[in-house]
């Protein structure tokens, strides 16, 4: 997927051509906060509690909290929307998500799960994760570079 500045992901919202799955990156956490925010856009405001939805993964330091942070992120990605044509997801320090802290075959079969989300995401749901650096030789990183769309702030 392509590389896209966060004025051109900012166009995409306000068309309301959003793709799939995003990947904010960047040392500027103030310009990757805002344009999260601004995702919540694509659903209108009296339905956003409905349709929006955040995910704080900062907690997220053991295989069975990873486990359970996915399955509490591909339910979100997989519920239909309600009322309203689209879907926002949106996770916040997703770093712990893409990278364990400790590998376990709980974080493993995690990170399948997760690799699946990627791989065939809700047509109708947008998926925004928001991230610190990553390091790019990991495999989750390479698979987000394939199936994202790569948003560098800062």
């Amino acid at each position: 997927m392509p590389i896209a500045t966060p004025a051109a992901v900012r166009k995409q919202i306000h068309a309301g051509t959003t793709d799939a799955v995003y990947l904010l990156q960047g040392e500027d956490e103030v310009e990757k906060s805002a344009l999260a925010h601004a995702f919540e856009e694509l659903v209108e405001e009296g339905l956003r509690a409905f349709n929006v939805e955040r995910l704080h993964t900062g907690d997220v330091t053991s295989g069975e909290r990873l486990a359970a942070a996915v399955a509490d992120l591909v339910t979100a990605a997989r519920t239909l929307p309600m009322m309203a044509p689209r879907r926002v997801v949106i996770v916040l320090q997703a770093e712990n998500l893409l990278v364990p802290k400790r590998e376990s075959e709980a974080a493993a079969r995690a990170h399948e799960e997760l690799e699946g989300l990627l791989k065939a995401p809700d047509p109708q749901t947008t998926l925004v994760l928001v991230s610190g650096p990553l390091d790019k030789r990991s495999r989750m990183y390479k698979l987000l570079a394939r199936e994202a769309t790569l948003v560098l702030c800062g």
